[in-house]
């Protein structure tokens, strides 16, 4: 019997350890938070984690999975972390950020001939602005927007989108929905919210410039948005150009999260970026 126990205390010790588990809260499926998500999880596979990448709602479920120990990594739009600190200002030093992933930038379509015509109508009471639908990454964007600049506030908030939505602000100048925003990756030039709208005479971009979005966030120690021209169409099809606002799409994980596990994350998120995003 002695033989027997000290035979598989030896094989215990021979054995190698087990890979820590590494969840990754992201998106949802077929959207480009759960692709890059996955990609992410294969990486770390590679680096002895038994990592893998879950669906979500979006930025908000991610962080809250992240600070309340469901998931050891999180994605989420800048402006949702900042958003999401202000409400939990107890949770945020439980929080980091790891490093960015891409860029997002908000867009509003209106339609040529409605009440929108620019930012400032936005801030108006006559701005009926579809964010689509609550918790989600464009209604927390907009939701932001009015805590740096209140006018944004002026108008009323309606909680849907799609392109059903979208098709009805351009047949409809004077419907009850008179601008749709989304936020989106600014090089998916393909994006379909993007596409229908620069295909359709009846429909246009509005410009966000407003100086007051630009505010440093104290928690984070930086602005959250920055103002940018990004590409709305390839080649010089369309003449359509675009001043907006834009947001690191970042991972966030928990301070307590182990650190050679965090340091292998950064890695990638630097120095093997381009096995990432294929960059």
């Amino acid at each position: 019997m002695k033989k027997l126990i000290t035979a598989l205390s030896i094989a215990a010790l021979t054995l190698p350890a087990l890979a820590e588990d590494v969840v990754i809260s992201t998106g949802g499926r077929g959207g480009s938070y759960f692709a890059t998500g996955d990609k992410l999880a294969n990486i770390l596979v590679e680096y002895d984690y038994a990592a893998s990448a879950v669906k979500s709602k979006g930025s908000i479920e991610n962080i809250n999975r992240v600070a309340d120990g469901e998931a050891a990594l999180g994605f989420a739009q800048l402006d949702a972390l900042a958003w999401w600190m202000n409400r939990n200002p107890e949770k945020s030093s439980s929080l980091k950020v790891l490093g960015n992933l891409y860029s997002e930038c908000v867009y509003v379509a209106v339609n040529t001939k409605g009440p929108i015509d620019d930012e400032g109508d936005l801030q108006s009471k006559k701005a009926n602005v579809a964010v689509q639908k609550k918790g989600s990454g464009s209604a927390v964007t907009w939701s932001f927007m009015q805590e740096l600049e209140s006018d944004f506030a002026s108008g009323t908030t309606f909680y849907q989108g799609g392109l059903q939505l979208l098709n009805q602000i351009a047949n409809n100048p004077d419907g009850e929905v008179n601008a749709f925003l989304w936020v989106s990756n600014p090089t998916n030039l393909e994006q379909r919210y993007l596409k229908t709208v620069l295909e359709n005479d009846d429909l246009e971009l509005v410009d966000i410039k407003d100086w007051d979005l630009n505010d440093k966030h104290p928690e984070l120690g930086r602005p959250i948005y920055s103002f940018e021209e990004p590409d709305v169409a390839k080649g010089m099809i369309f003449d359509t150009e675009l001043n907006t606002i834009c947001m690191d799409a970042v991972v966030v994980a928990s301070s307590s999260a182990d650190d050679d596990m965090l340091d292998d994350v950064v890695d990638v998120l630097t120095v093997n970026r381009g096995r990432l995003f294929d960059e």
